[in-house]
């Protein structure tokens, strides 16, 4: 559990014991970030967060990976809920994470999506939109940036991020999409 205020990042421990920690610190606290355990029978965030009083704007999105992302509030502050595999925390913090600080700190900034075009072929097994780490690589013949993926997403397998440049969107009813088609390409924040 870490979380933000006026004097910086803090960092908590998670246990069962968690609800009093969570109430004492939404006083004067301003944004959260949570890890969720997605198994109902080990997540102590989210009952720690309502026994504080806090509520829960949503659980759970149809992305993959990050489905358990949470948002909801404690008090005055705000708090995400992130995964607990790593590439799903980095997704959902760069989907729903960099809009809500950027928002809390005034920043008028978007995030500059754009179209890119697929070197190789990519699958979906539909019903969740799918976010794959993806890396720009040069233009093709007519000119039009091309992006490579992985074929599939692991979202505990890190080593793939070192070479990532950002995230291709794959929509939830899309199978299939063919090499040399276009794919909406959301570049991490450090290469915007």
């Amino acid at each position: 559990y870490a979380y933000c205020s006026k004097k910086g990042i803090h960092v908590i421990a998670t246990s069962p014991v968690f609800s009093k920690p969570v109430a004492e610190i939404a006083l004067g606290m301003t944004l959260s970030l949570l890890r969720n355990i997605h198994n109902a029978h080990f997540d102590f965030v989210k009952p720690a967060l309502l026994d504080a009083g806090g509520l829960i704007y949503f659980s759970g999105v149809a992305i993959k990976p990050g489905k358990p992302v949470s948002f909801g509030r404690v008090g005055d502050a705000l708090w995400l809920g992130l995964p607990g595999n790593p590439v799903a925390a980095l997704v959902t913090w760069t989907i729903f994470g960099e809009k809500l600080f950027a928002s809390l700190v005034g920043s008028h900034r978007g995030t500059k999506r754009r179209n890119v075009v697929l070197l190789d072929p990519v699958q979906n097994r539909g019903g969740r939109c799918e976010l794959r780490l993806a890396r720009l690589g040069d233009f093709d013949e007519t000119g039009r940036e091309v992006v490579t993926c992985p074929a599939a997403t692991h979202s505990a397998r890190v080593a793939g991020l070192i070479d990532a440049d950002g995230l291709i969107l794959i929509p939830a009813e899309t199978d299939s999409i063919p090499r040399g088609g276009l794919v909406e390409f959301l570049p991490f924040a450090v290469n915007n």
